[in-house]
């Protein structure tokens, strides 16, 4: 017996392939418009990015203004002693000799006095 003549592969229609090729462009574009969006190098990520950016270069602006800041400070310590003489009045109470230090009592939050370690008696033995 012999094959029919019909079982030789037949060419696709122009309109079949033609929708084919048509799908698989879609899918393609569709494929590169997701990576454009969406992708490590995409459209939001770089938004993302620039957003980050913008953050960081205002945090070392405030760190450039806190370093000149604290440069100055070290500046007025080293070269003007009556910053250092300031700071040793102020935070460490110290006076120049004949000179009466007056100490207020803080005003106490009521929180601490109210605490339960401040309020317990001593367990030391006398």
């Amino acid at each position: 017996m012999s094959a029919p003549a019909d079982a030789t592969p037949m060419a696709l229609p122009a309109d079949v392939r033609r929708r084919v090729l048509f799908t698989a462009l879609w899918f393609v574009v569709a494929s590169l418009l997701f990576n454009f969006l969406f992708g490590d190098r995409g459209l939001i990520q770089g938004i993302r990015q620039r957003h980050a950016l913008a953050r960081i270069q205002e945090e070392v602006r405030t760190l450039q203004v806190e370093n000149a800041t604290l440069a100055a400070d070290v500046r007025a310590l080293r070269q003007d002693p009556w910053r250092v003489e300031t700071i040793a009045r102020e935070e460490l109470g110290l006076t120049r000799p004949g000179e009466i230090l007056f100490l207020f009592p803080s005003e106490e939050s009521p929180e601490a006095s109210t605490s339960p370690e401040l309020s317990k008696p001593s367990a030391r033995p006398r």
